[in-house]
């Protein structure tokens, strides 16, 4: 019995330090928006997005088009996200 409660104690760890690692990918939209957003205000743009969508790619890529308004304008950018669970990289192109 003993063995059986140590053995269920470690799976349960275990699916609690796995789960933690990683992203939802709602959380992960936030994210690079907020991230987009916060790199263009700092270079004296105003990013305001409509939406984005993003598909998983190979490995711990994420694929996806963002819409938004870029000073007033619309803008559409390609953006490529590789999540690493707490830390992640953007990478995106204007249209």
């Amino acid at each position: 019995m003993k063995k059986y409660l140590v053995s269920l104690m470690v799976a349960c760890s275990v699916l609690v330090m796995l789960s933690g690692c990683v992203v939802s990918e709602e959380k992960l939209s936030d994210r690079v928006q907020q991230s987009m957003v916060e790199y263009e205000k700092a270079h004296g743009n105003e990013l305001e997005v409509t939406d984005l969508k993003l598909d998983k790619a190979e490995g711990k890529g994420y694929k996806g088009v963002l819409t938004g308004k870029l000073n007033g304008e619309e803008a559409v950018y390609d953006v490529k996200v590789t999540d690493e669970g707490s830390d992640f990289d953007i990478d995106w192109e204007k249209r």
